[in-house]
């Protein structure tokens, strides 16, 4: 019994439309991993075709059918190995002519183990989204594997799916630019969130209109360990040796995730609220304009009514939202409300509630919401802005996030006392689900706002005592699309 999984990661100068001369280089690079021993081989999204087509007619000499060229070209090294050979190819459907930007993954007895069709329509040119009835996961020897394309991982919902559907381990070709929003973020996070290990294969070389010479590979487990974090300006293919327990993939941080989660606190995520034109008023949201936020980190709960005090002094025209950690507390509502009296003002801290005793939630000098006991998360109307209090163990699953974020909610904020770099990131990606997140500790404070196309997302932060400031315009935010090309029963199953 071993106790790793030797893995190669293809990182494929791929040329574009140069069919035959990617398929030759692809199978050479197979054959050297698995002659070093990998079990496991990934190549890139499209590593046969290249990536940038305008259209059906441009992209229609480079595609098969999933028992193709590519297919026959690699299953001798699949067989001869043992080994199980994942690689992305522009596919046809020969029963319907459709098109298809699909992950294929060659068996070690010379059949198809899986097939994955990406379900995010990054290529709409030409190519027609999967079904997410096909949930492109398949077993191994060593437990069962998952497959995504590329910007499949790029919001919370199908990471989600394939750790429910089982996956310890997730496959990911990809062909994603070094420019703008950096993957190895996104899957660190959906690494972390699901407890399951991704292997990112991304590429290499200069595509038609994409310079990919930086493009990074990354693999990480299920803990966050960095297996592989490389570029390389030629064809390469690494060995990575994954983890295994007792020769299985662990699946005891996934599963122990997946039992944490509570359906009911986001039951609102099949809600089918894309391409509305009045996404406010459905909600009935107030008016849409500028928040002033400031997350405030005193050195100790002696200097919180100070920092409070003279953060309030401040707030002008433009309503102001102080948001302090739990631990900072509590406060008594009338402190509260003489901060906030004459400004158009609320704060957002643990504070005395009418029955004597104490709760986190939002106060002003006309209204005050408390996050009741058990409830996962509260919304309020303040200023321009839906806000929603939400527990920090909550916040963690990204159904609640897309839930909240659908019911119009502009601001996610949370108190968590673990503001370590990966808490900060498993926060911060959620804000790609459409909605600004606040997170304050008594360690430090962020504020994210969602990118603008395939950009980072914005993010302010402080680490230790001091003032975290942002403004925000919720007219940006009202603009909202989700992806829910998901499996909805999968997810909301109790």
């Amino acid at each position: 019994m071993t106790d790793t999984l030797c893995i190669g990661v293809i990182h494929l100068d791929v040329r574009h439309g140069c069919v035959e001369e990617n398929r030759k280089a692809l199978a050479a690079l197979a054959l050297e991993a698995a002659g070093r021993g990998a079990s496991i081989i990934v190549a890139p999204e499209l590593a046969v075709s290249g990536y940038s087509f305008d259209s059906r007619r441009h992209v229609a000499a480079c595609v098969e059918a999933i028992t193709g060229e590519t297919f026959e070209c690699l299953w001798p090294v699949a067989r001869q190995y043992k080994a199980y050979i994942c690689t992305g190819i522009a596919e046809c459907d020969p029963a319907t002519g459709i098109y298809y930007n699909t992950a294929l993954v060659v068996g070690p007895d010379g059949e198809p183990a899986a097939f994955h069709r990406k379900i995010v329509a990054a290529e709409r040119r030409w190519a027609c989204p999967g079904q997410v009835s096909r949930p492109g996961v398949f077993d191994t020897p060593w437990g069962r594997l998952g497959i995504l394309i590329c910007a499949d991982s790029y919001s919370g919902l199908l990471p989600r799916s394939q750790a429910l559907n089982g996956a310890d381990l997730v496959l990911v070709p990809s062909n994603w630019p070094p420019s703008g929003l950096d993957p190895r973020l996104i899957w660190r996070a959906r690494s972390l969130e699901n407890g399951f290990g991704i292997v990112g294969c991304n590429r290499t070389g200069l595509d038609r209109m994409m310079d990919c010479r930086e493009c990074r590979s990354y693999v990480v487990t299920p803990q966050g360990t960095v297996l592989l974090d490389e570029s390389s300006s030629t064809s390469t293919a690494w060995i990575v040796e994954y983890p295994l327990v007792n020769g299985r993939l662990s699946s005891e941080r996934r599963q122990a995730i997946m039992a944490l989660r509570q359906p009911e606190d986001f039951s609102e995520l099949y809600l089918d609220v894309n391409g509305l034109d009045d996404f406010g008023g459905l909600w009935g949201l107030p008016p849409q304009g500028p928040l002033d936020i400031r997350c405030l980190v005193p050195e100790s709960p002696g200097q919180a009514v100070s920092l409070l005090e003279s953060t309030a002094a401040e707030c002008n025209s433009v309503p102001m939202l102080l948001v302090l950690p739990r631990s900072m507390g509590p406060f008594t509502a009338e402190q509260i409300v003489r901060f906030t009296s004459n400004r158009t003002a609320a704060v957002v801290a643990e504070h005395e509630g009418q029955n004597g005793n104490s709760a986190y939630g939002l106060v002003s000098s006309s209204q005050q919401i408390s996050l009741a006991p058990g409830c996962s998360a509260v919304m309020a109307d303040f200023g321009p802005a839906r806000i929603a209090l939400v527990r920090p163990e909550s916040l963690v699953h990204p159904e609640v996030a897309v839930s909240l974020s659908k019911q119009g909610c502009d601001l996610l904020v949370t108190s968590s006392e673990q503001f370590g770099p990966d808490d900060r990131l498993l926060f911060g990606v959620k804000c790609l689900e459409r909605a600004a997140v606040a997170a304050v500790s008594s360690k430090g404070a962020m504020i994210c706002e969602p990118p603008v196309g395939h950009e980072p997302w914005k993010e302010e932060l402080t680490t230790g005592s001091g003032v975290c400031s942002a403004g925000i315009d919720t007219a940006a935010l009202r603009s909202k699309r989700f992806h829910d090309r998901v499996d909805m029963e999968t997810l909301l199953l109790r």
